[in-house]
């Protein structure tokens, strides 16, 4: 309340301020106002209240001189507040004509009210600002510096080490494609001049010694400084070499077999690409749905590889048997969970419809009839394997 905190600053007029005045000076001005409060709760009138507030300490001379705290606090509760004493006489205390102007201009309406938090000069009292321990503010630093590097390794590892690991991998991996290639034209190149040769089965030795015999030249094996680089290599292409020893007469002794009752799926799909991860083939008693699991495949194995095998084995089921309207297929890797699969459900006609896009219309169907002979099923297989029939098909498929 205003008029207490200027009654309290009139008290203290003249007295000199220490740390142990300021603080009896607030602990006095507290009470009052708990005094004052206690007695308008009790139903006293806010005048009446504030006169016997103030009546009850006019002077601070005794309680300075004795302990500051401990005399106010002896001091303000001896008297009664519980019960109202009978109504005395205001001793009214003489005040200076600057005082009384001071006041008048306090309490007339409409007059700003002056903040409560005042110094000894009139002036706002102002908190000095605590300042942090030294160290708080090196943890902070050390802290902050941590946070500074540990952003910057990432940003590194981020955006320089991972793509330029990610170059030099697809880099390896065209490599490595590239040379299979080559192995299997010259595959292709040895196997057409063996068949246009004169037919004799003399060879070196039959042309006087000095001629040279016909080999199948595969070429060295590509060495890789990372050795994970080096395995990636092998387990791929020993997945691109199913494919191509994948042939018309393996899956052709298979066509016309009664899969759902005597005979299962199972034993010719492990004769295929990815065929040793074949697992819980079903099929319905119509022959048109088929399902099966492709699980725990070499990490190793690149994935377009994979892709490839995986749409080889779909064309040749289909081509096996022709009834078949769509295959599930669930793949997971050796180094998945036991639950992070894969889900890939091809339909006959979108098969049908990529591989007569692939051919310009040459093949639109696909059944028993493109494996009358080797030739065409070689033609059919160097379609399928490619990089742009089996992405749009497995990504036709895909379910999950």
């Amino acid at each position: 309340m205003n008029e207490l905190r200027m009654y309290v600053e009139h008290l203290f007029e003249g007295k000199v301020l220490t740390p142990e005045t300021i603080e009896l000076k607030e602990e006095i001005y507290g009470n009052l106002m708990a005094r004052y409060e206690d007695y308008v709760a009790q139903g006293l009138s806010e005048a009446d209240a504030l006169a016997r507030t103030k009546a009850s300490i006019t002077d601070v001379d005794d309680m300075m001189a004795d302990d500051a705290a401990s005399a106010a606090d002896d001091a303000l509760s001896s008297a009664p507040t519980t019960v109202i004493p009978p109504a005395a006489e205001t001793v009214k205390m003489p005040v200076s004509a600057t005082e009384a102007a001071a006041n008048a201009t306090a309490q007339a309406p409409g007059t700003p009210v002056a903040p409560e938090n005042l110094s000894a000069a009139g002036q706002p009292a102002v908190a000095a600002p605590k300042e942090q321990p030294k160290w708080i503010k090196t943890i902070i630093i050390a802290a902050a510096v941590i946070l500074g590097l540990l952003a910057i390794g990432y940003g590194v590892n981020e955006f320089i080490l991972d793509p330029m690991q990610d170059h030099q991998e697809d880099v390896a991996e065209a490599q490595a494609e590239q040379q299979w290639r080559e192995q299997q034209s010259q595959k292709q190149n040895n196997a057409d001049s063996s068949n246009t040769g004169s037919g004799s089965s003399t060879g070196a030795s039959n042309n006087g010694g000095t001629g040279q015999s016909t080999t199948d030249n595969q070429g060295a094996t590509p060495q890789f400084s990372d050795p994970e680089d080096q395995l990636e290599y092998e387990a791929t292409m020993a997945v691109m070499d199913e494919i191509q020893a994948s042939t018309a007469e393996s899956l052709r002794s298979y066509v016309g077999s009664d899969f759902y009752g005597q005979a299962s799926m199972l034993p010719m799909m492990e004769t295929m690409p990815l065929g040793r991860y074949a697992n819980n083939v079903e099929i319905d008693s119509g022959l048109t749905q088929l399902k099966a699991e492709y699980l725990g495949i070499d990490r190793n194995v690149d994935g377009d590889a994979i892709d490839n095998a995986l749409a080889y084995d779909v064309v040749a089921l289909m081509a096996v048997c022709p009834s078949l309207q769509s295959i599930q297929l669930t793949v997971n890797e050796d180094d998945d969970h036991d639950l992070e699969y894969d889900v890939y459900v091809f339909e006959r006609t979108v098969v049908e419809e990529l591989l007569g896009r692939a051919t310009s219309n040459a093949i639109t169907q696909v059944n028993d009839s493109l494996l009358e002979s080797e030739d065409s099923w070689n033609q059919v297989r160097n379609y399928v394997a490619t990089e742009r029939f089996s992405d749009a098909l497995m990504e036709r498929a895909e379910r999950n």
